[in-house]
């Protein structure tokens, strides 16, 4: 099979470094490509940054079945250009975000969501708000750190402990899902920290769960469903692309 991770962002960054980490949690038969926009932001951090990046989400996905992928996800945790997507393209395409809660979902039965920074809080809040009625999210926090300043991982783990220690005591987390794809390949270093102070909670990795989640989609041979996510009217539509 193969999957088109869509990096929503503008940037510097090779792609083939995402799909180094990506590659980790594959199946041998599954190939990986990621592809990062040419217009839009560098980075996604509040709800403007998610609008402005979406059409050219859906534009890439577009292009992706055209080129023949048998998935796309959307390589964020805010999940940009998902339902769109959706609406335009017939081959399965998620988020990121949906797939690592649809997977702590299976693991526990109080989530715990940590994220980037404070500016993501509330999109996080509402993309989730049925689980959190639910009662199944219980917290959610931010190591107040922008995604472009991720390039410490040990100081990472360490303020990701700190966050993790306070929901699993003071929220009674049993599942902490990492908030945010930069964040990708940092798992299991928490999750060894973890355990190694009797914490032995799991944790999720939006990488790993983006691409096992994807190729559990594409192996039972479903797909999304056209009745809620029925192909766009034909109009007259521009971009300035």
């Amino acid at each position: 099979m193969r999957i088109l991770f869509i990096r929503p962002i503008i940037t510097e960054r090779p792609d083939f470094l995402e799909e180094e980490i990506l590659k980790q949690f594959a199946a041998p038969d599954t190939i990986i490509k990621a592809k990062h926009l040419e217009w839009g932001v560098d980075s996604i951090e509040s709800e403007y940054d998610l609008v402005f990046s979406a059409p050219f989400v859906v534009k890439l996905a577009e292009e992706a079945e055209k080129e023949g992928y048998d998935g796309i996800v959307s390589y964020c945790f805010v999940n940009p250009g998902v339902d769109a997507a959706r609406e335009a393209v017939s081959i399965p395409i998620l988020g990121s975000g949906e797939a690592a809660v649809n997977l702590a979902l299976n693991l526990g039965r109080r989530i715990g969501i940590i994220t980037i920074l404070p500016n993501l809080l509330p999109l996080i809040r509402k993309q989730n708000q049925t689980y959190i009625n639910m009662g199944r999210i219980v917290a959610i926090d931010s190591v107040n750190i922008p995604v472009l300043g991720l390039t410490d991982n040990d100081r990472l783990i360490d303020i990701l402990f700190e966050k993790a220690s306070q929901m699993i005591y003071k929220d009674e987390v049993d599942v902490i899902v990492l908030g945010c794809t930069g964040f990708g390949g940092i798992a299991k270093g928490l999750s060894q920290k973890l355990i190694m102070n009797n914490l032995n909670v799991p944790v999720i990795d939006p990488a790993g769960a983006s691409v096992k989640v994807m190729e559990a989609i594409i192996g039972c041979n479903v797909r999304h469903s056209k009745k809620t996510f029925m192909p766009p009217i034909d109009k007259i539509r521009k971009l300035p692309i």
